[in-house]
């Protein structure tokens, strides 16, 4: 599959492809006769049927909406950073499976790939055009791991549940080339608030009293700052919840499943912090109110899909 940075989405080129080509427009004063004056002459004038067709006059490389100087050929997700969904849309648009849907039905693929991509692209490191975008707040790296392990599995989901054939099969190659591409990226992804926190973290605190509340979040936060993450610690993480998430076949499952997953994500963040500590509670209420997005948009792209079924 080669890359269309033109290509912004099945209902359009579904749209496009129904308008006739420039061959087939036809002028409909053609033939008549219109007279006009020129230097006190008259003059009459059959208007022809040719249309000409301007290309390029006006317009602007694809390239440079789209970032391409930071895409690497052989990752096509590279392509589509901050729109990865239209990777996949595209894929099903040349793979003629949304032939047979009514235009309803291809607005409801695109939207349960829209918001299952949503916020993986929102981590991407370098700009472009987002053409869907919700997600708005920055994620944490903890929201990452559990993004990254979620959208996977409910692509998997989707593959399994509404694709057969060889189109199952060219989709499950894009699901394995998206976590491909996005495994560095939230593997290695720091919030600009996590930043501060672990530089912060390493300056010997001033002698100047603080506030009760300024001085038990000082203290909460700074032991989450020196909290330190092995790669193996986060690639087990990732592997952890994907797992659960790839146990999901209904409703009932996918709630346990985010109550057992924002336990695990709580105890992986707080490692650093012993239970009996005073500041224990205060940073699991911390992380938890954090994460409370990303857990919510997660629920809302599996209840679409749970409920196409």
């Amino acid at each position: 599959m080669k890359i269309d940075l033109g290509y912004i989405g099945a209902m359009v080129a579904r749209n496009k492809a129904k308008m006739p080509s420039v061959h087939e427009i036809k002028n409909p004063l053609a033939g008549q006769q219109v007279e006009v004056i020129r230097n006190g002459q008259a003059y009459k004038l059959t208007i022809s049927d040719e249309i000409k067709q301007v290309q390029g006059m006006m317009a602007i490389p694809m390239e440079k909406f789209f970032h391409v100087e930071n895409a690497d050929p052989s990752d096509i997700f590279s392509y589509r950073p901050r729109d990865q969904w239209l990777v996949f849309s595209q894929y099903l648009y040349e793979s003629k499976y949304f032939d047979s849907l009514s235009n309803e039905e291809v607005k409801k693929v695109e939207s349960i790939l829209q918001h299952i991509t949503d916020g993986v692209d929102s981590l991407a490191p370098y700009p472009g055009i987002n053409l869907f975008g919700i997600s708005k707040e920055q994620q944490h790296s903890y929201e990452a791991h559990l993004e990254l392990a979620s959208s996977t599995a409910a692509l998997q989901y989707f593959s399994d549940a509404f694709l057969s054939g060889d189109v199952k099969a060219g989709f499950d190659q894009l699901i394995q080339d998206y976590v491909r591409h996005n495994t560095k990226i939230a593997m290695n992804h720091q919030s600009v608030e996590e930043r501060f926190i672990a530089a912060r973290a390493k300056i010997r605190p001033l002698n100047a009293p603080l506030p009760y509340e300024q001085s038990r979040e000082l203290s909460m936060t700074n032991k989450l700052g020196k909290t330190v993450y092995t790669q193996v610690e986060i690639e087990s993480i990732i592997k952890n919840y994907q797992e659960m998430f790839g146990s999901i076949q209904n409703k009932e499952d996918l709630s346990a499943v985010l109550v057992k997953a924002k336990e695990q994500l709580l105890s992986f963040v707080t490692k650093g912090i012993s239970p009996k500590d005073a500041d224990y509670q205060l940073a699991r209420d911390f992380v938890a109110q954090r994460a409370d997005d990303t857990f919510k948009r997660i629920e809302h792209y599996w209840h679409l899909l749970l409920q196409e079924e």
